[in-house]
């Protein structure tokens, strides 16, 4: 039977807790879990114990079934193939507070170097959308100094560098801000060597930065970013000749995102850590070249297909053939007015679009679809 635990009194939300067990095959890992941790930690000591005990202490889960806490617990009942788990089924008002639970269920563990550091950068992300939400929500409390963290009281980010880089440096274990400013670097190195596809090399740094010390992590970055600019350098014309199909050239690619992530607009966020931007952009059937001259844009379309409700199916013909033409052309030409007419302040009921023999032929190809 479920067990229902209140926990208003929790220090991150006021919500109940349920207690039950569940299939771990039916449950998920977070997404920002592998991000911060990795995903080939040796469990081979924790499934000795598990299995000796025949006990595991109940795993932190949402309601979806989504783990916040107990990765490493949940892979190895999964490797004993037990067949159901302790669970503790929390519910959160939002991500971020999940990620602060992430955070700090975590908080007791053994960590490597790069670990601490991307859990810095969690932090200071979770402060920078707690801060976001404040200002939206026409909160002042951070900045008259009455209750500015209550919500998120594990940090406190000051808006100057130095003593932001310092606090969470203290917060995640790594010595002073300039170590932090340090390990920081070598690890956004070791993310764009791997979205380049350099596996060696970032490889190379994360077991210098982890293994050895902070310091000769960094002096290697030095001289490998040194080196890498210094190619770059002497292939830059021939990649002016010779395209090579990635992400990083492509028209789609927007900003990046955690130095591990970019945004598409075509697929929205691809994570480019277990596949290279290289790897995607020779499979990807939608890649475009970011250098491509903008007139041979203007020859190049693409089909779009609008899902209209059917009664505006007589409305649109009848007008269309008013105007002597087709429904997709009219269609086509009325969102061409709306994205590059002039006459921004005319009511667009009064402007009526007028179509050269190119925009025509190019409307031709839209495919509007009418659906019941």
């Amino acid at each position: 039977m479920d067990t229902l635990l209140d926990l208003s009194n929790s220090a991150d939300h006021n919500l109940t807790s349920i207690f039950s067990e569940k299939d771990p095959r039916l449950l998920q890992p977070h997404s920002r879990n592998s991000s911060i941790y990795g995903e080939n930690e040796d469990i081979t000591e924790l499934v000795r114990l598990i299995r000796h005990s025949q006990w595991v202490r109940p795993l932190v889960i949402t309601k979806e079934g989504t783990i916040i806490s107990g990765h490493r617990r949940w892979k190895a009942v999964l490797q004993l193939e037990w067949k159901t788990v302790p669970v503790e089924v929390r519910e959160f008002p939002d991500e971020i507070t999940e990620l602060q639970t992430l955070l700090l269920e975590n908080a007791n563990r053994s960590k490597t170097t790069e670990q601490k550091v991307r859990e810095g950068k969690a932090w200071f992300e979770i402060e920078s959308k707690a801060a976001k939400k404040r200002m939206s929500e026409g909160g002042k409390k951070s900045a008259s100094g009455d209750k500015g963290m209550e919500n998120f009281p594990y940090l406190c980010l000051s808006s100057t560098k130095g003593t932001t880089r310092d606090r969470l440096a203290q917060r995640v274990g790594i010595g002073s801000g300039r170590t932090y400013a340090k390990a920081s670097k070598v690890v956004e190195f070791i993310d764009q060597q791997a979205c380049l596809g350099n596996l060696q090399e970032a490889e190379e740094l994360r077991q210098l930065l982890n293994t050895k010390s902070i310091d000769a992590a960094y002096q290697l970055l030095k001289v490998t970013s040194k080196s890498s600019h210094s190619h770059q350098t002497m292939t830059d014309s021939q990649s002016r000749q010779e395209t090579v199909r990635s992400c990083w050239n492509c028209q789609h690619r927007l900003e990046s995102i955690d130095n591990q992530s970019i945004y598409c607009n075509k697929f929205g966020i691809l994570n480019l850590i277990y596949k290279s931007g290289e790897a995607r952009g020779k499979e990807c059937t939608e890649w475009r070249d970011k250098k491509l001259p903008q007139e041979e844009l203007k020859n190049q379309i693409f089909t779009l297909q609008l899902l209209l409700p059917l009664e505006w199916q007589a409305k649109l013909e009848e007008r269309a053939a008013s105007l002597g033409t087709d429904t997709a052309t009219w269609v086509t030409n009325l969102i061409s007015t709306f994205l590059f007419s002039k006459l921004e302040g005319q009511n667009f009921n009064q402007t009526q679009p007028q179509f050269t023999e190119t925009q025509k032929n190019t409307a031709n190809s839209a495919n509007v679809i009418l659906h019941r």
